[in-house]
């Protein structure tokens, strides 16, 4: 442990020391930065919020095999194990150059026996990872170069439509360099964006992920590294898009990894990735974990050489159980907490970026799914009033929905003049039907007039309630004069003074929509509350 210790402060040592010489040099320490940050990350991570179980797959050889995608229902996977006596030899790995293979997969997920993919691709050097169409109509793969079996470049290939499983076309991709890497082809769903790793110089690191546009004519867009929280100045290799798209999986021995290089995901955030996380000690471990690939929403494949293998690396499959947790929640107006129907409630993650949307039902209920060990916001408004946010976190890897209200405060209502009238601008009043009683909800838009009244002490309102033209005349004046004293009668309880309020009611006299067949929004129209400031 002391000797552990020495060794971390010699190493931060001498990366301060490094970021002097460059701050003196004038040069960016940002990176040197980030390095310290790493070197302090706790490799006890625990299991994140994540569970898998993990499983051999029974193909693999005493040398090197890597998991790198699916055709055709087929899983394929790049291998050194050795093909005759006289199998070219990686001087840097000591093993056959890798080939490109193929295995049969059962319903349980489990790998049948490997057997060559493409005679026409596994020509010559190493290949490695490949990613194929959504048709399976064109690949994308690397391939090393003869001069060095460590620095790939990319390719490109399309499915010969007259002859079943035969490469054709095979072309390099016109961003290759062999001054650099470029390796881990994986292409988009959509067949729109390919992903992969290089350390051209524009890396911030060793190696980051890229990604290029595919366009329709079969061009390409310029090269980018990815925005967000992905790279880091170590290495980050093997990208891989969830199903769905809304998460990016990546290796990388930088972050908080375990020891070696372990698989991380990221959340898609539109223009970048976000709220990278390591998938736990169920799946990483202080070797090397890399190339993940999804299968479904709970099962997928990964390649580590880590103890208990059968070869230098080995690839298994994993099965993981979704830890569902929920937050959910009641918006309430602050003074009456009423629940607010139709409140637009926003779930922010750690970085303020915006995960999910949703709108209050019609008791005021919201509810989102969420991920564990992460720290959240809620924001929630509705027009009418001010908005307001609450933060929690998820630490825990246990079932749970973590209930969270949020309240939000009225804002006072807005005087609107024009030449007839001036007058204080809200929503209807409702009451019970044939009475004087206030409904709940109406009392939220009452408190907005107390609140101008209160910002505006020298103003009088003269309070005018109608009726449609439903009853008698005569009960329905007796009814508008009831309803316009409870509407004062409600303001004076909240502190307002008697000598700034006056009352009438005028029945059906005074309608806005002057009709004999009224329809039902007519009527409700005609009924209603005014509230007319009252000029000195």
């Amino acid at each position: 442990m002391k000797l552990l210790v020495n060794t971390i402060f010699a190493l931060l040592l001498a990366i301060q020391i490094q970021a002097q010489e460059s701050l003196d040099s004038g040069q960016d320490v940002a990176s040197l930065e980030q390095e310290i940050a790493i070197i302090n990350s706790d490799p006890d991570i625990g299991n994140n919020g994540f569970k898998f179980e993990t499983f051999t797959t029974g193909i693999n050889s005493k040398y090197s095999d890597y998991g790198v995608g699916f055709f055709k229902e087929k899983f394929i996977s790049f291998s050194a194990r050795k093909i005759g006596a006289l199998a070219k030899i990686d001087p840097n790995t000591k093993e056959p150059y890798t080939k490109l293979y193929c295995s049969d997969i059962t319903y349980e997920w489990d790998l049948r026996r490997p057997l060559l993919f493409s005679h026409i691709l596994n020509k010559g050097e190493n290949l490695g990872t490949i990613s194929f169409s959504k048709e399976g109509d064109r690949i994308y793969f690397s391939k090393s170069i003869k001069e060095d079996s460590k620095t790939f470049q990319l390719y490109t290939a399309i499915m010969n439509p007259k002859v079943e499983g035969e490469w054709i076309n095979i072309t390099a991709l016109p961003f290759n360099n062999t001054s650099y890497s470029i390796e881990n082809p994986h292409l988009s769903k959509d067949g729109e964006t390919l992903y992969f790793s290089s350390n051209m110089p524009e890396a911030i690191g060793g190696y980051d992920i890229f990604k290029v546009k595919v366009k329709s004519d079969g061009t390409y867009g310029p090269v980018e590294r990815i925005e967000g929280s992905v790279n880091t100045v170590l290495d980050e290799k093997f990208p891989h898009t969830s199903l769905d798209n809304k998460y990016l999986y990546f290796s990388s021995n930088g972050h908080n990894s375990m020891g070696g290089f372990d698989i991380f995901r990221s959340r898609n955030a539109a223009l970048s990735y976000v709220a990278t996380r390591n998938l736990g000690n169920t799946i990483n471990s202080n070797k090397d974990e890399i190339a993940y690939i999804p299968a479904t929403k709970t099962v997928g494949y990964f390649t580590s050489d880590r103890e208990g293998g059968k070869g230098g690396y080995d690839i298994y499959k994993i099965r993981e159980y979704v830890v569902e947790q929920n937050v959910a929640g009641i918006v309430r107006d602050t003074e009456t907490q009423i629940p607010l129907a139709d409140a637009t409630i926003v779930l922010l993650d750690a970085n303020g970026e915006e995960v999910a949307t949703v709108n209050s039902n019609n008791d005021g209920e919201y509810s989102f799914p969420v991920d564990a060990f992460l720290d959240y916001t809620i924001l929630a408004y509705k027009e009418g009033f001010e908005r307001n946010s609450t933060s929690f976190d998820t630490n825990t890897n246990l079932v749970a929905t973590f209930e969270t209200d949020i309240t939000l405060d009225a804002k006072a209502a807005e005087i609107v003049e024009t030449e007839e009238k001036t007058f204080i601008k809200i929503d209807n009043i409702l009451f019970d039907f044939n009475s004087d009683q206030i409904k709940d909800i109406s009392t939220i838009t009452l408190n907005t007039v107390v609140t101008t009244l209160t910002q505006n002490p020298d103003i009088k309102i003269d309070i005018k309630a109608h009726t449609d033209i439903q009853g008698s005349d005569t009960y329905n004046l007796k009814l508008s004069k009831k309803r316009a004293a409870s509407a004062m009668n409600y303001i004076l309880s909240k502190g307002i003074s008697q000598d700034r309020l006056t009352s009438e009611g005028y029945g059906e006299s005074q309608p806005l929509i002057d009709c004999t067949t009224c329809s039902d929004a007519q009527h409700e129209m005609n009924r209603r509350v005014e509230f007319i400031i009252v000029r000195d």
